[in-house]
């Protein structure tokens, strides 16, 4: 879908398997399992939603990935504990639109937990970890690569060094403070309460409005702002960040990206007559 000077895809990552529990925090499963069903691991289905977006912007041509799943260099054991769907999907899906990693120009990441940055390195021939996409910079939260340095001990399983340390090395790892703009009509802006460092990414063009929401709202099962989950750290914030967001965007037709919903990639947001946030699908 075209907005402004932006063509958007989604691009699949590869899915994987999460605690139910640990997505839905004080849901009780009676609850949740109906709209979420899980395996007899309790574990349910996640997907990794990345973006492609391409255009040109003043004579110059980008192609720009935001997110990259789990990317393909962990262990079979933990590929196995997650149940990864398999290795090399991301290549495979930005091949069927014409993309190799060579292409990419712009990686945004909306944080660096390792289900969103996996996909950031890769090993060469060599057996020697380099970046996956050689011809782009890397964009995060300041706040989020100063906590990967430094991790709370409640997450730091999930700021795995592998995943940023050689972007680092290889000069191509770029930090933002605050609400940016990128490029015109491509933002990236904070939105806390997973981590403090999480960012959304907003694309406007065209009479059109799209807001990749991340973590902050992970599926569209995830649309009751209360719905928080166990892997938040700061619920509170979290809520009113989702309040705020989904305030913004309910009946506004805004292109709402769902990023780890297998089902339900994209979505518009209203409201009921009771108040309550409803999902209608849609596509990009």
């Amino acid at each position: 879908m075209q907005f402004g000077p932006w063509d958007v895809q989604i691009v699949s990552g590869g899915t994987f398997r999460l605690d139910g529990g640990a997505m839905f925090g004080t849901v009780p499963k009676l609850v949740w399992n109906k709209l979420y069903p899980a395996d007899e691991e309790n574990q349910i289905l996640a997907a990794t939603n990345c973006l492609l977006i391409r255009g040109e912007v003043n004579g110059q041509r980008h192609v720009i990935l935001v997110d990259n799943g789990n990317g393909d260099k962990e262990s079979d054991a933990f590929m196995a504990r997650f149940k990864f769907q398999g290795r090399g999907v991301l290549d495979a899906s930005l091949a069927k639109l014409g993309v190799k990693p060579a292409d990419i120009t712009l990686c945004i990441l909306t944080h660096l937990h390792f289900d969103h940055a996996g996909g950031s390195t890769r090993f060469d021939a060599n057996g020697k970890l380099v970046p996956s996409f050689p011809q782009a910079r890397y964009v995060v939260q300041g706040k989020d690569l100063a906590d990967a340095k430094q991790p709370h001990l409640r997450v730091k399983a999930s700021y795995l060094p592998q995943n940023w340390e050689p972007l680092e090395s290889a000069g191509l790892l770029d930090t933002v403070e605050g609400a940016t703009e990128l490029l015109p009509g491509l933002s990236v802006r904070p939105a806390p309460g997973h981590i403090e460092g999480l960012q959304n990414v907003v694309i406007e063009g065209g009479g059109r409005r799209l807001v990749y929401l991340a973590d902050l709202i992970p599926t569209a099962r995830h649309i009751q702002p209360a719905w928080v989950m166990g892997y938040d750290l700061d619920v509170v914030t979290c809520v009113d960040e989702r309040l705020k967001v989904l305030e913004e965007v309910s009946g506004t037709g805004t292109f709402c990206v769902f990023e780890h919903d297998p089902d339900i990639p994209v979505g518009t947001v209203d409201r009921d007559a009771k108040g309550k946030y409803l999902v209608t699908p849609t596509s990009l």
